[in-house]
């Protein structure tokens, strides 16, 4: 592995606070061994079985059960004992980005990014000022100067109530250290922030799927900065690819040290200098931290790529002078491909046409048979999207009729 690959992720090279306190056995005790009466033993043995999966079984629902939102603890509160788990907290909780704020700054000179993702999303944890070198202090300083504090606990998606624990107590939406931003997606597209060249395509640690942001995509954008995808489950672009603003690069996952699915989004200096945040500095007092380069989304604040995203619509009419001839139409906003499908009655699907531009077609079916129709369209940067037409059902032929 490239030394100067993995400090990327972390700023002095210090390891990530979530390889600590992973996921572990609920309980390992061993049976109790008793020489002197091998079948007293082996009675024993099973009794403290059947314990050990009645204790085990009852630590599994104790958490379990916090995870309804209403048992969650106030803002307020003293934080619980915090714990990592394997657990979807990162999906619905938390602050959402929907591509319309304002944050009140101005861009800087060299502002070049999107949002990696199109649609709302949540925002999970995000850039510490105070710090992103994943240690603990105890704090959190986000972007504008509010400074959130582990010693307040409970839901707060608002950020200025303190650490924010998730519902079931395991997680918080923020913590201390991190050096970029946590959005929810769940198994979604991924989108390049900027056109650049593909640095990185692989596991950032190669060999090991549960380190670090596990697959993982780096996008060099020849300005000195580099933006970061981590947690993929998959990597659709190739080390040295050019892609451009808005292409699909990889679908979200949960590779790697993660709570749960979501994408680790960052920016960084390519010379290892450090993280950046690209919502840049707007508190009232100086930035702790001293090597931002001011706000980099375009326009001030962050927005989706100004791309054409595939709607399809399909049609499918059977003609009323000859029911099983029917008109089928499919169309979508901008230059798409399309793979139309016919489905039968009996749940079979067939490729009808394939590789089509908004088009129309003819299908000529059978008496008393019903169909239905599917169309998948996807861009040139590989967003795709589909919609299915009303079922048609060409009626029956009455003995001696004919249709014109």
């Amino acid at each position: 592995m490239d030394p100067g690959r993995a400090y990327r992720l972390f700023e002095y090279g210090r390891a990530s606070l979530t390889e600590w306190g992973h996921l572990r056995n609920l309980t390992k005790s061993q049976p109790a061994c008793l020489e002197r009466n091998p079948r007293v033993s082996n009675l024993v043995s099973k009794a403290m079985r059947v314990v050990l999966l009645f204790l085990a079984l009852g630590s599994l629902l104790l958490s379990a059960l916090p995870a309804e939102a209403h048992s969650a603890l106030p803002p307020g509160n003293p934080p619980g004992r915090y714990t990592r788990w394997s657990y979807p907290s990162q999906i619905t909780y938390g602050p959402i980005e929907d591509g319309t704020a304002n944050i009140g700054e101005a861009p800087a000179a060299g502002a070049f990014l999107t949002l990696p993702f199109m649609g709302p999303h949540y925002i999970t944890s995000l850039f510490d000022h105070c710090g992103p070198n994943y240690n603990v202090t105890g704090h959190v300083c986000r972007y504008d100067g509010v400074v959130a504090s582990a010693k307040v606990g409970g839901p707060d998606p608002g950020f200025d109530a303190g650490y924010a624990q998730t519902p079931g107590g395991h997680d918080y939406l923020y913590y201390s250290g991190h050096d970029g931003y946590d959005y929810g997606l769940y198994y979604e597209p991924v989108a390049a922030a900027a056109g650049g060249r593909v640095m990185l395509a692989n596991w950032l640690v190669p060999g090991c799927h549960t380190c670090l942001s596990g697959q993982t995509v780096e996008i060099d954008h020849g300005n000195g900065l580099m933006t970061f995808y981590g947690h993929l489950s998959r990597i659709l672009v190739s080390k040295g690819q050019y892609v451009s603003r808005g292409q699909v690069i990889a679908i979200s996952g949960m590779t790697g040290t993660a709570t749960g699915p979501h994408l680790h989004f960052g920016v960084y200096f390519i010379n290892g200098n450090g993280p950046v945040d690209p919502y840049g500095w707007s508190g009232s007092y100086a930035d702790p931290y001293p090597r931002d380069i001011g706000d980099l989304w375009i326009g001030g604040s962050p927005r989706f790529a100004p791309i054409t995203m595939p709607n399809v619509t399909i049609n499918a009419i059977a003609s009323p002078d000859d029911p099983t001839r029917v008109a089928v139409s499919w169309w979508s906003p901008g230059n798409m491909r399309f793979n139309v499908y016919l489905v039968t009655q009996d749940g079979a699907m067939w490729t009808w046409r394939s590789n089509q531009v908004n088009a129309s077609a003819t299908f000529v079916g059978k008496p008393g048979q019903a169909y239905w129709f599917w169309a998948s369209a996807t861009s040139g940067l590989g967003w795709t999207s589909g919609a299915g037409s009303l079922v048609v059902q060409v009626p029956h032929l009455n003995h001696g009729e004919r249709w014109n």
